[in-house]
């Protein structure tokens, strides 16, 4: 399944006027697919059958949850299959991203209200959706549309920016909202409404998540169908939400096992990559499949590698190397290493199992290490396994690790008398930094790209917890939550309310502030340009990148220009969000 689509290789930008192609290089490496146009999702995307398939799920009936880690094409998705059904114009194709959802947060922690604020403030983005889904069609807004959005977009940014606490003077309900869908979609002419929402998990706010997913399952009818981008392991539903029953489970992950996969990647390469920029690849064709695989099938690090492979933005005029691939695959790995160690902050209360986590990543590393050279010149391996049960605190701290990327499910199999086992796929960046592969010490990229194209699929290393984590890790692996401010006295649950010693009502802090207030150190930054913003900026946490306006601090860098720029300032936005 890929996420960078079309069939044709254009040397001009469909749906771009005659922009050249060497005149886009600044968005060339954008990653997140909700910053891109039309012309230029289009244009810089290649797909699949399975692409297809995941289309036709999100613009027909039926509610669907998108799932997959972050920055696996999930927003690419969505976002095509809003431009398709807009140039079908049958159905009334509405996006609306909830990438801001943890700013309400704070509200949680102080307004008796909050629920109902966060659902007037889920429901009025989707209002707003339809009024641009509308205009961008050239149809005309019915006026109880217009009464409903006439200050809507003023409220949610008020909402976002912690300014107000209020109920709007319009308000409306799941019930109300999808009567009125139905209405404007029949007013338009349309034959269903189809809600497209992205970033929708809401993972770092338990009773966001509860208050989105009981929303979700009202706006649904004959006419109206509802699709989510999820993300696996750590988002939850509310206790009326049943997966496979209230949704389908569409996945959204290219598999780099998979046939044509290399294939598919090169194409993107031709698609999205400058004439000048691929004449310095001509002849380094190898490391192209070499960062492909290394990707693991998330576009978006495949383009942090090639930017990083090609010198954007730093030097344009070097040829590429195999030192400069290996470094883009590390610096890659610490990336994925580093969406996993912020769900400390982002999940407080499971800092010890991120914590263990980080021990069984590196332990998975050794096992597969030493299991592979064992295998001597036999298929290597990239797959470890769980016996049956696992404990709840190891499939919790898996399920986080899936989260972050760094292992993906490749199912339960039976060995007989052996048991049943839970296998996982490990980050191929990370086998590859960790030579987890067994090759030795001297080994070329080509000697890599062969042990990941023609590895064992059948093969797997049994990971014993306990050897890696402890005998005792499940007992030292426990929530850490927050003792009682009045009097010290420690919680007994996560759910409870008030102080088991003094009676105190139990406060919890503020995670969106928190975050807030994290160091620069947080984002996937090279040393580089971490060094050059404390050198010659005042920038020091991710909230000083988020209220530099226009970047002009971020730009005063040197050798960071527009790219970077936007670069940061999107990494400082995604660390705050879902």
């Amino acid at each position: 399944m890929s996420h960078e689509a079309a069939n044709s290789k254009p040397t001009r930008r469909q749906g771009m006027s005659d922009t050249p192609i060497e005149a886009l290089t600044a968005n060339v490496f954008e990653e997140r697919a909700e910053h891109l146009s039309k012309g230029e999702l289009t244009a810089w995307t290649a797909s699949t059958k399975a692409d297809r398939s995941i289309l036709a799920k999100l613009k027909g009936p039926g509610a669907k949850l998108l799932i997959g880690p972050r920055g696996c094409g999930k927003s690419t998705l969505l976002r095509r299959a809003y431009f398709e059904l807009q140039e079908e114009a049958t159905h009334l194709g509405v996006y609306v991203n909830y990438s801001r959802s943890l700013a309400l947060e704070p509200l949680f922690h102080k307004s008796a209200n909050a629920l109902q604020l966060f659902r007037q403030w889920v429901l009025l983005k989707v209002a707003v959706g339809v009024k641009e889904a509308l205009k961008e069609s050239h149809r005309e807004i019915p006026d109880t549309l217009a009464e409903l959005t006439v200050n809507a977009q003023a409220y949610i940014k008020a909402l976002e920016a912690g300014t107000t606490s209020s109920i709007p003077d319009v308000y409306t309900t799941p019930t109300e909202l999808l009567h009125a869908l139905e209405s404007w979609t029949q007013d338009s002419g349309m034959k269903r409404c189809v809600l497209l929402l992205d970033d929708a998990a809401h993972a770092f706010s338990p009773d966001q998540q509860r208050e989105f997913f009981e929303i979700f399952r009202e706006l649904r009818s004959r006419t109206v169908s509802a699709k989510a981008a999820v993300y696996p392991g750590i988002t939850s539903y509310s206790p009326n939400f049943h997966v496979g029953h209230e949704a389908e489970l569409v996945e959204s992950w290219l598999r780099p096992d998979e046939d044509g996969y290399l294939e598919l990647m090169r194409e993107i390469v031709n698609r999205r990559i400058p004439a000048s920029h691929l004449k310095r690849l001509k002849g380094r064709e190898e490391l192209i499949d070499y960062l492909a695989l290394a990707s693991f099938g998330l576009p978006r690090g495949f383009l942090v590698m090639l930017s990083q492979l090609l010198g954007v933005e730093e030097d344009e005029t070097h040829n590429p190397t195999r030192k400069m691939a290996e470094t883009a695959i590390s610096d890659h790995a610490a990336s994925v290493r580093q969406i996993f160690s912020t769900l400390a902050g982002k999940l407080p209360r499971y800092k010890h199992f991120v914590d263990f986590g980080q021990e069984l990543e590196a332990g998975s590393v050794r096992q597969l290490q030493s299991f592979n050279a064992a295998r001597g010149d036999r298929s290597k391996a990239t797959v470890i396994a769980f016996h049956d049960p696992m404990a709840a605190k190891l499939a919790r701290m898996v399920a986080m690790l899936e989260y972050a990327g760094i292992l993906r499910d490749a199912h339960t199999v039976s060995r007989g008398v052996k048991g049943v086992f839970h296998r996982y796929i490990l980050h191929y960046a990370i086998l590859i930094e960790g030579n987890a592969l067994g090759l030795g010490r001297a080994f070329a990229a080509s000697d890599v790209i062969s042990a990941l194209v023609t590895r064992d699929a059948h093969a797997f290393s049994r990971l014993q917890p306990a050897n890696v984590l402890g005998a005792d890790y499940e007992d030292r692996c426990t929530l850490d939550l927050l003792p009682c401010q009045n009097c010290g006295a420690p919680r007994y649950s996560e759910d409870a309310q008030f102080c088991m010693k003094c009676g105190r009502q139990l406060r919890t802090a503020s995670v969106y502030e928190e975050l807030l207030k994290a160091p620069i150190d947080n984002l996937p930054l090279t040393k580089k340009k971490r060094d050059g913003l404390l050198k010659y900026t005042e920038i020091r946490t991710i909230n000083d990148i988020l209220l530099d306006e226009e970047n002009a601090q971020i730009r005063g860098v040197p050798h960071i220009g527009p790219v970077w720029a936007k670069r940061i300032k999107s990494y400082a936005e995604e660390f705050v969000s879902v």
